[in-house]
């Protein structure tokens, strides 16, 4: 759930695709983050998010603490992920951010 009183950051990371690729570019995270990702230490959830237009997905990933994600970044393997995922799209711009507030209709 996301809430401004949890600790840990969020990952959103936008990859802009041709719409060729969208759809696999979407199953190979989907598929990434259940065989592998979801085990690490200080993995919370990751979301997958695919553009209307077919030009864009977004992974929307929680993580208990910066340290947590960076971790899970240096490892070869990782790396290798990554650059796997990077092949399918034309431009990859990952940050990392903190929620300031959270609005819903409850």
């Amino acid at each position: 759930m996301i809430d401004t009183e949890t600790q840990g950051v969020t990952l959103i990371n936008l990859y802009e695709v041709e719409p060729a690729n969208q759809a696999g570019l979407a199953r190979l995270l989907s598929e990434v983050t259940e065989s592998a990702i979801r085990n690490e230490p200080g993995f919370v959830s990751v979301s997958v998010h695919s553009s209307l237009d077919g030009t864009k997905v977004v992974n929307y990933a929680q993580w208990a603490s910066k340290e947590h994600f960076e971790s899970f970044m240096k490892k070869p393997e990782s790396k290798e992920l990554l650059m796997r995922l990077s092949a399918l799209a034309k431009s990859v711009s990952p940050a990392l951010y903190k929620v300031d507030s959270v609005h819903s209709d409850s």
